[in-house]
């Protein structure tokens, strides 16, 4: 469990989509990865706070429940568990009764202490719910960047550009970037790209990046079913490899700058 305050900048980076089946945790486990292997201390935070599968996905086993965050019986970083070098797991849970039933106070009593949480890592990754609403709650919590995942597939582009069109309104200084996986091959992925950038830009005024195109691996369809080695096993992918060269600007320092309080 690390103990240390940031000094300066963290880099936050939100991973959402607009639709579930598009592979945004296994891309956000990814990300995560790459920015440990780049000497940052990196938190994993799985943003889904009632239906979680990030600790399941990497073999790590739960020390409390957010529950108890919220009602003040733990702190935050004692939940937080070691998953690699440089890259920790704050798990959320499944099926809490308490959680599914939080109002908009103790919602935003949770997220300020995990905010407080977050300021101890240099980079912060959440993988948000699917759909607009965590997605969007999570980044008005002070995101640097909007990771959207999406699918060639014509319902995964339009769920997309709904979740696009929120953010323009509720978050509008806040980049997004795009990778389009599970693709066919470049072309698809390419072309499903320039449709939800050309929506975005004649409809909503708002550009888009694209971060990435990850074509459909049956590795990382193996390494789902293989918790133990999960880790390893989607780190050798070419979609990993993607990842490590996409370039998120939070992201370019090549050496770690972090001073500590």
């Amino acid at each position: 469990m690390r103990q240390t305050q940031i000094a300066g900048d963290i880099c936050r980076i939100v991973v959402g989509s607009g639709k579930g089946g598009v592979g945004k945790s296994v891309v956000s486990v990814m990300l995560a990865a790459a920015a440990a292997e780049r000497g940052r201390e990196v938190l994993l935070l799985d943003g889904e706070q009632n239906l979680a599968n990030l600790h399941v996905l990497l073999g790590v086993g739960a020390r409390g429940s957010i529950e108890s965050v919220l009602g003040g019986r733990v702190r935050a970083e004692e939940l937080v568990q070691p998953v690699a070098e440089n890259l920790w797991l704050l798990p959320s849970e499944s099926g809490a009764e308490g959680l599914y039933a939080l109002d908009a106070l103790e919602r935003a009593r949770l997220h300020r202490r995990l905010v407080e949480l977050c300021r101890r890592y240099e980079v912060v990754v959440v993988d948000a719910g699917a759909g607009i609403e965590g997605v969007v709650r999570a980044a008005t919590l002070g995101a640097d960047r909007v990771l959207l995942v999406t699918a060639p597939e014509p319902t995964a582009l339009m769920d997309a550009h709904a979740l696009v069109k929120i953010l323009s309104l509720q978050t509008p200084h806040i980049p997004i970037d795009v990778f389009v996986n599970r693709c066919a091959g470049e072309d698809e992925g390419h072309g499903a790209f320039a449709r939800l950038a050309a929506a975005s830009e004649r409809f909503l005024s708002r550009r888009l990046h694209l971060a990435g195109i990850l074509l459909e691996e049956p590795p990382i369809a193996a390494a789902v079913r293989e918790p133990r080695r999960f880790l390893a096993r989607l780190m050798e992918t070419r979609a990993a490899h993607i990842i490590r060269e996409a370039r998120l600007d939070c992201l370019e320092l090549a050496e770690p700058t972090r001073s500590r309080a």
